[in-house]
């Protein structure tokens, strides 16, 4: 097969064409810029809720029945995203339900129970953190004797985790397999080889239904991880609930994009701006949300899904060009096509790693990944050892093809494309398992009215965590009281003041515990109050980290 054989020339193609292309590009423009916007309202607090304390207590044996259970969390829980329930030691529920009270966000959930028998109770909960991502546990308590079941008698099952995860993962693999596959033979047409329109004559309708198919399996596979009744209460009024889901609002965005992909007879810009969207999205459903600066983080990420596509995309162009010339059992044809493909594939791949790198350094740090070792950090050496195993794979049949002056390597490109959807799995299973956090220390001088506060913290952490507050004696003397107020303002949270104690007579330093329930921005408030009334006040914001280990 000479040059001529894989040369497509579209004339459709025209001048006029590209003109109504661009307004094309200008219109999906907007459709990003607004689903960016309306992450913008999402919650972007930084770990999952866990769960602080507990009345009754865990395994504890209670001389009478309670009459009501206590849950708090490490920070504010939508009440209506909240369900209990408990079971008899013979895995019968004896109660079901949701918080008392006003339907309002609380760290403190309490839940009214019925006349409870003598024997062990196995509590199940779940809530939805302020991230979005589900969360349940159990645990065991007992009313006068503890009685043999309890928690051994109810089976926790994360089926639907699994199916979320494989479907994710078949949803984005096509989604980046395709859109790199289009957006590599359009470039690969204006070099006046196989255009997108030739190689993919059949099956871009039953593609593009087969990705609709799978959002929707996505989206039955998530909302039967969530509570029961969600959509209901949701329907019932509380559509402000919605924002607490950027997965799903990712999720109808991706079918938004998929819908307006199998309109036919639009113009080639239209397609290539709404292929582009569909790999890109996958970047929104991911822990960018957990992270402090999250749009930032957002950019390398986005980054890293478009080289991925075109990695991918590349590489299953060669194998359906291979696939073509296969009847004249020679690969010499492709000759003239080696230096195109190889100058885009290293382009890729050189994207795919700066990107991935990026990604590590703004998720957490590599010192953490180390040190903190968790299953997290396992994927992500799993998925380097990948990554750098398709790089040796693509040097080698590159070298190859290169030496003996056509390719001779078809079943090492399989292998590499088969290996890349593998990293998509360990992408995809990355998302949804608990990272570890880098752990940064705070250490400032704050200035108000020419008074001086130096502030020191070791660790930005959730948890008790003690300051350090150096203050000059104003006029020779030392304040009489030293006190620290923390809040969240964007989730109503507030907690002080604090009392700081003075670390000697002689000492300028003061020591305060500081309880920091939960991850994500609070607003320091350092009060110091003189003989006379006279009163100064420092103000900073500090991210605390979430202890996700």
């Amino acid at each position: 097969m000479d040059r001529h054989s894989i040369v497509h020339n579209d004339k459709a193609f025209s001048s006029v064409t590209k003109k109504k292309g661009m307004s094309c590009f200008t219109i999906l423009a907007v459709l990003f810029i607004g689903f960016w916007s309306v992450f913008l309202q999402a919650s972007t607090v930084e770990a999952h809720s866990s769960l602080l304390e507990t009345v009754p207590e865990e395994r504890i044996v209670t001389d009478s029945p309670p009459s009501s259970l206590k849950l708090r969390f490490n920070e504010p829980i939508e009440q209506d995203l909240a369900n209990v329930t408990i079971y008899d030691w013979n895995a019968n529920p004896v109660f079901t339900g949701q918080p008392d009270g006003e339907r309002e966000r609380s760290e403190l959930l309490e839940f009214s129970l019925p006349e409870m028998e003598e024997g062990t109770y196995t509590v199940n909960w779940s809530v939805v953190s302020l991230d979005g991502h589900p969360v349940s546990d159990s645990y065991t308590f007992a009313v006068g004797e503890a009685t043999e079941g309890g928690a051994k008698s109810v089976e926790g099952s994360d089926d639907s985790s699994a199916f979320l995860i494989a479907t994710r993962t078949l949803v984005e693999g096509l989604l980046l397999v395709g859109a790199g596959l289009y957006w590599f033979a359009w470039l690969a047409e204006k070099r006046k080889f196989t255009g997108p329109g030739r190689l993919l004559r059949t099956g871009r309708r039953t593609g593009a239904i087969l990705l609709i198919a799978g959002t929707i399996a996505e989206f039955v596979a998530y909302i039967t991880s969530l509570p029961a009744g969600l959509f209901q209460t949701i329907i019932n009024g509380r559509w402000d609930l919605i924002l607490h889901f950027p997965f799903l609002m990712m999720l109808v965005a991706q079918l938004i994009f998929l819908i307006l992909l199998i309109i036919p007879g639009m113009v080639r810009g239209w397609y290539l701006g709404l292929w582009l969207l569909l790999a890109a999205t996958p970047a929104f459903g991911g822990h960018v949300w957990g992270m402090e600066q999250s749009f930032v983080a957002l950019l390398p990420r986005i980054v890293h899904q478009l080289a991925v596509a075109l990695w991918l995309g590349g590489l299953s162009y060669l194998i359906l060009t291979l696939i073509q010339s296969r009847r004249q059992r020679t690969y010499n044809s492709l000759t003239l096509f080696r230096p195109f493909f190889v100058r885009r594939m290293m382009v890729a791949t050189g994207l795919v790693v700066l990107s991935g790198v990026t990604m590590v350094f703004l998720q957490t740090s590599w010192t953490a990944v180390v040190i903190e070792w968790m299953n997290w950090s396992t994927l992500l050496l799993i998925k380097i050892l990948f990554t750098v195993l398709m790089l040796s794979l693509a040097l080698f049949q590159t070298l190859k093809w290169k030496k003996g002056n056509g390719f001779s390597t078809p079943r090492v490109v399989r292998v590499e494309w088969i290996i890349g959807l593998a990293v998509i799995l360990i992408g995809v299973w990355m998302s949804q398992t608990n990272y570890p956090i880098a752990v940064k220390s705070y250490d400032n001088t704050l200035i108000t009215e020419q008074a001086e506060a130096d502030v020191q913290l070791d660790n930005l952490q959730t948890g008790d965590q003690q300051m350090n507050i150096g203050i000059s004696p104003l006029e020779g003397e030392k304040p009489e009281s030293v006190t620290v107020d923390i809040s969240m303002p964007d989730h109503g949270m507030s907690s002080g003041p604090f009392e700081a104690e003075n670390a000697g007579s002689e000492s300028e330093y003061y020591q305060v515990d500081l309880p920091f329930s939960m991850s994500g921005n609070w607003h320091l408030v350092i009060r110091a109050e003189y003989e006379g009334g006279e009163v100064k006040e420092w103000e900073d914001d500090v991210f605390i980290a979430g202890d996700d280990s």
